[in-house]
């Protein structure tokens, strides 16, 4: 967790460096609950206290407001209490009396949200030259549990990519006493913590979008899934710079129908020893991204022995042979998939699968096949970059040759 530290607390520097002057500070609205505390305290780290502010924003009596101010006192940061009772009741009577309806439930949460954030902006403005955090960690963006517009805004989001747990553990890192990071989540409007409102854990909802299934009950974990596809489109919506810890990756290379049992199908009996080996991968390390590559080659494409080319017809778009293997369904929750060999004249088995990638430390690869595509995968990313640890994992691979020996061209790539 210090590398983590020491990244992030980089990370928010640079921001404010190129965002900023040396006098820029971050307004941070202090809520009491673990994400706010720990950017806080990084936004110390980063910039010093004299360049933090925080603004507690109680609607009306807030029971747990005591631990806001600890928060304040401990870090020894400016603040502000900013009541936003005033405007929501005046809000909310408006808003009936013209419409003639009844305040709902999504009403009654999101717009105290909303309000807080316009508050903050508020203050910004009028104490001048501030950048506004957005507080949010990736296991409440996955399930939608923010307002859009609300604390789903902000100026940078240092804990978007990290998990409630990972939250956690920075905040004891960057030596917050206990009681600020070990306070259970919730909304502080409906009553309940968010685990409760959800019906299952942030622990589960980690271990679903790592692609840890066996590890949590099968109903629950189809709940996650089909959460975190409903929320997608909303989680796209949060177009914000966002610190991006050092990253291990897995890249699924070809596993597709028809180079296991199709036209050019390595068989059956050795891709299922292999994708036992890639499971075991995934439930033995933490990967921050899976990603997946397709083959999806128009019907006349150049490889095609009908074109001139060396191989049968094979992974043609839209084609059941072209499907990724249906057992690494679950895994593609949270996945990134490309395609390629979609140019009709272009021979193209490997390509960069990190091209959409940022801050990345290793690189395991394995699929389909070990002599082709994983290893021209494993070749175009290194060149890439340079920079990266780079390793086959051949035991989850099958190859066309299995006496063929690689050409990896000089390129520092591991086969393990």
């Amino acid at each position: 967790m210090k590398r983590i530290k020491d990244e992030m607390v980089a990370w928010i520097r640079d921001y404010f460096a190129k965002n900023g002057d040396k006098d820029t500070k971050a307004l941070i609205g202090i809520s009491g609950g673990k994400d706010s505390s720990v950017v806080a305290a990084a936004c110390v780290a980063a910039l010093g206290k004299e360049r933090v502010v925080g603004v507690m924003m109680p609607n009306g009596v807030q029971s747990d407001i005591a631990d806001s101010k600890q928060l304040i006192e401990f870090l020894g940061i400016k603040s502000y209490e900013v009541n936003i009772n005033d405007a929501y009741v005046g809000i909310s009577n408006e808003i009936m009396r013209k419409t003639g309806g009844e305040l709902t439930p999504q009403f009654k949460t999101n717009t105290p949200s909303r309000l807080r954030m316009a508050t903050l902006y508020g203050v910004a403005a009028i104490i001048g030259n501030c950048r506004i955090s957005n507080n949010g960690n990736l296991s409440e963006c996955l399930m939608g549990y923010f307002t859009l517009w609300g604390d789903g805004a902000g100026d940078f989001a240092p804990l978007a990519n990290l998990f409630v747990n990972d939250v956690i553990n920075l905040g004891l890192e960057l030596g917050l006493p206990e009681k600020f990071v070990k306070k259970a989540p919730s909304d502080g409007m409906c009553g309940k913590t968010d685990e409760e409102n959800l019906g299952f854990t942030y622990a589960d909802v980690e271990r679903v979008a790592r692609g840890k299934f066996d590890e949590v009950d099968p109903a629950v974990a189809q709940k996650i899934e089909q959460k975190i596809k409903g929320m997608s489109w909303k989680t796209k919506l949060l177009n914000l710079p966002k610190f991006v810890p050092s990253q291990k990756v897995l890249a699924i290379i070809d596993a597709q129908n028809d180079f296991i049992d199709g036209s050019m199908g390595v068989g059956v009996e050795k891709w299922n020893k292999a994708k036992k080996a890639i499971f075991d991968l995934v439930k033995g390390e933490d990967y921050d991204q899976i990603i997946f590559t397709k083959d999806w080659h128009p019907a006349n494409h150049c490889s095609f022995k009908a074109q001139g080319g060396m191989w049968p017809n094979h992974c043609v778009q839209g084609e059941k042979g072209a499907e990724i293997d249906a057992d690494f369904a679950h895994l593609q929750v949270r996945a990134l998939t490309l395609n390629k060999g979609m140019n009709i004249s272009v021979e193209e088995y490997g390509i960069n699968v990190l091209q959409n990638l940022t801050n990345v430390k290793e690189l395991h690869l394995v699929g389909l096949c070990y002599d082709y595509c994983v290893a021209s995968c494993a070749k175009e990313s290194a060149k890439a970059y340079p920079g990266v640890k780079i390793v086959i994992k051949k035991a989850g691979t099958v190859a066309i040759d299995e006496n063929a020996k690689l050409d990896l061209e000089g390129l520092p790539i591991l086969i393990d």
